[in-house]
């Protein structure tokens, strides 16, 4: 694992850029959930196989404009107001993006924080274990 790149998952609201998704070749429309370097999940009102070839269209000023990739689950993520089926699709792209700097920026500034360190955890489990637990009675 030692020089591996890890690819964050960032939400939609880091993308203001993007206005918008189309999927080809089914031209359905759908709405970024997350995104990674190295894929993302949408939400679309249309289903899509595991394996499936999709190209992801940006709408907005987001670059690169489009990226291929592969659907890698589909799963039914809600029912919408008029009875129809909300599908999320996972992706993965079969070319890493080069995020933009301030998403990687915002990312390297949250890291130390969301990192705790070994000592941290065992601290905490050994603080977890000193917790009584109440004493359970079958009063039938």
């Amino acid at each position: 694992m030692m020089g591996e790149r890890v690819a964050c998952r960032y939400p939609a609201s880091a993308f203001p850029e993007i206005e918008g998704i189309r999927l080809a070749p089914s031209g359905a429309a759908a709405t970024l959930v997350n995104m990674s370097a190295t894929g993302g999940l949408v939400e679309c009102a249309s289903r899509a196989a595991p394996g499936a070839a999709l190209t992801l269209h940006f709408k907005g000023t987001f670059e690169p404009a489009s990226i291929k990739g592969r659907v890698v689950r589909c799963e039914v993520a809600g029912i919408a107001a008029d009875g129809s089926l909300r599908f999320h699709l996972g992706l993965a792209f079969s070319t890493r993006l080069a995020l933009p700097n301030k998403v990687e920026d915002e990312a390297a500034e949250r890291a130390p924080a969301l990192s705790a360190p070994p000592s941290a955890v065992v601290a905490a489990a050994a603080s977890a274990s000193d917790v009584v637990a109440p004493v359970l009675r079958n009063r039938w």
